[in-house]
C-alpha cells in the first residue's frame, strides 16, 4: 500500500474529530520542550486553579495534565488527606509529570486516555488546561463526568478564535496551536459539549487579545442564561 504524503500539522488539523495518534506523534516531539514553549499560558493555568476553590482532603482530576506544571500545587490545596489523579496518554509527558509531581505522595500518574482512564475514586473537581482535543469528544467527556461526583466543579482554560473580524490575529494564533492540537473543530466555541453536559458552564474571562478563554461549570448544574458570562457568542 503506498504511504500518505506526511502534511504539515495547519493542514492534517482540518479533521472532522481529534486523532489519538497524531496527538502522541506530536507530544513525542514536544516533550523535552514542552514547558518553555507554554510560559505564555502560565496566567492562564493559575487562573483556572484558583476557579477550582479546591478544599482540604478532596480529590482532584488534572486532564491531559501534560507535563504536569500545576500537580503540586494541586496536591498542596487538597492536603495529605485529599488524591489528585494526573491523566495523560502521552508516555514522553506523563514521565515529565511524574518527575514534576516528585516528591509528592498524594499524587498519581495514569497514562491513559481521557478516553478510556478508570480513577479508584471519584473525584471533586476537574481541572482541564488547554485540552481542546478532550472537549472535542464526546467520549472523553462522557468518560469524564461518570468519574465526578455529583455537584463536582470543573474549570476550563483554554485556546479559541475570534470572530471573523478577528482574522489576522486567528492566522496567528492558530499557526502558533498547530502542534498542540490535532483538530481545528470546534474553536469558535471550545466549550460547547462541555456545556451540554453542564448546562451551567460560563465564561468568566477572556485573554491573549481574545483567544484564551476561561470557564466554569459544575455537574448538574442547573441552565443559566449566562448571565455575566464574557463574550460569550452562545
Amino acid at each position: 500500500m503506498r504511504e500518505r504524503p506526511h502534511r504539515p500539522a495547519w493542514l492534517a488539523n482540518f479533521r472532522r474529530e481529534p486523532d489519538r495518534t497524531a496527538a502522541l506523534a506530536s507530544y513525542a516531539q514536544l516533550a523535552g520542550r514542552y514547558e518553555q514553549t507554554t510560559l505564555p499560558i502560565r496566567h492562564a493555568r493559575q487562573r483556572a486553579l484558583d476557579l477550582l476553590a479546591l478544599q482540604p482532603g478532596e480529590t482532584v482530576f488534572d486532564l491531559a495534565c501534560g507535563a504536569g506544571a500545576i500537580l503540586a500545587a494541586l496536591s498542596e490545596r487538597v492536603g495529605p488527606q485529599g488524591q489528585v489523579f494526573g491523566i495523560e496518554q502521552s508516555p514522553e509527558m506523563a514521565a515529565q509529570a511524574s518527575h514534576a509531581a516528585a516528591g509528592c505522595a498524594n499524587v498519581r500518574l495514569l497514562c491513559e486516555p481521557v478516553e478510556t482512564f478508570r480513577s479508584p475514586a471519584m473525584a471533586d473537581a476537574a481541572i482541564l488546561c488547554y485540552t481542546h482535543d478532550v472537549l472535542q469528544s464526546p467520549q472523553a467527556l462522557a468518560n469524564l463526568l461518570a468519574q465526578l461526583r455529583p455537584g463536582a466543579r470543573i474549570s476550563v482554560a483554554g485556546f479559541c478564535l475570534l470572530p471573523a473580524w478577528g482574522a489576522p490575529v486567528n492566522a496567528w494564533a492558530l499557526w502558533r496551536a498547530r502542534h498542540y492540537l490535532s483538530t481545528w473543530r470546534g474553536l469558535r466555541a471550545p466549550w460547547l459539549l462541555l456545556r451540554q453536559a453542564c448546562p451551567d458552564l460560563r465564561l468568566v474571562e477572556r485573554y491573549h487579545v481574545g483567544t484564551g478563554y476561561l470557564a466554569v461549570a459544575s455537574v448538574g448544574g442547573r441552565p443559566t442564561d449566562h448571565a455575566g458570562a464574557v463574550d460569550d457568542p452562545t
